[in-house]
């Protein structure tokens, strides 16, 4: 049994009471206990219980993380390094980027709203942009799929052989030099989420990162279970797939699939939750995981992100790839 797994079933049992499951393993049997755990995995109080001694200001995550928190408003960029729920500040910066609002199409040169992940990290050939570069996942899902372009936005250092620089970008974040070195020692850059903010990186309430998890394994379950309608109540008539399919057409795709039943099995691992930055002022956020999905004629196992607002107290899910 992995890790993270094992000490959720750590946790469940002593939530539950280790008596409360020998007794319905005795009686009731296996398939009994795996019942009793998942009802609790679809709690919201065992999961504030759960997370009663992590720290959710910069969100959740199940595996060691690198956090950048880039405010356009006060041009600074807080690090931080996430482990075994804890967060520890590393460093602050300014930064230079482009207009405020909000990114829309190539060539506008606004710096985008939004949480992003950093693809890859080179010595850029031309001197402007100084001894490195870190590349962002600009445009993501949630950006295509509200009609967003655009490309190339980077964090990089100033020009090599002139320390002076325009006080606006065309879209990137930048250190001076001697600060992106640094920030290159002090990073992980595949484990890390940059989260650009127009003008406050909002802090996670324990409670609406309970919420989402528990409304997680809700999904999860109506899913495995093949319950069509329970299964669609979870995603907004907003909703829209990675390949931009409606929600109505992709109900209609998923009711034909659901209506085949048979067992699923359906594993997630390593859940990263986090404020998604917006304009709009809506209670957005970012997830992402490791899925294990396998029925009796079709496997999958890789990367799922999903995209949520807590709409009014009900979480809906907006995007999906």
């Amino acid at each position: 049994m992995k890790r993270g797994i094992f000490v959720v079933f750590v946790v469940l049992v002593s939530f539950l009471n280790a008596k409360n499951i020998i007794d319905i393993y005795r009686f009731e049997g296996i398939k009994s206990v795996q019942k009793a755990l998942d009802k609790d995995l679809k709690s919201q109080k065992f999961w504030e219980n759960y997370l009663k001694d992590y720290n959710t200001s910069c969100g959740y995550f199940e595996d060691e993380k690198y956090l950048i928190k880039s405010d356009k408003e006060l041009k600074k960029m807080d690090v931080f390094h996430i482990t075994n729920g804890k967060v520890k500040k590393l460093a602050t910066y300014n930064i230079i980027v482009g207009k405020n609002g909000e990114k829309k199409r190539e060539g506008d040169l606004v710096t985008p709203v939004g949480v992003y992940k950093i693809l890859l990290h080179f010595k850029p050939l031309n001197t402007f942009y100084g001894p490195i570069a870190f590349v962002l996942s600009y445009p993501n899902l949630y950006d295509k799929l509200q009609g967003r372009d655009g490309h190339g936005i980077w964090i990089h250092g100033y020009p090599i052989d002139d320390e002076s620089r325009p006080n606006r970008t065309k879209g990137c974040l930048v250190l001076k030099n001697d600060q992106l070195l640094d920030l290159n020692s002090t990073i992980k850059p595949y484990k890390t989420y940059v989260a650009i903010s127009e003008k406050h990186f909002e802090s996670a309430k324990r409670s609406n990162i309970a919420k989402i998890l528990a409304f997680l394994y809700d999904w999860r379950d109506s899913w495995a279970k093949s319950d069509i309608d329970r299964y669609l109540s979870f995603y907004s008539k907003d909703f829209k797939r990675f390949d931009g399919k409606s929600f109505e057409a992709f109900a209609a795709m998923k009711r034909r699939i659901f209506a085949k039943k048979g067992d699923k099995s359906i594993v997630f691992e390593k859940i990263s939750i986090l404020p998604y930055p917006n304009i709009s002022g809506k209670k957005l956020y970012r997830i992402d995981f490791y899925e294990k999905y396998s029925t009796k004629g079709y496997k999958f196992n890789g990367n799922k992100e999903l995209y949520v607002e807590n709409n009014g107290g009900k979480i809906e899910i907006l995007a999906e790839k």
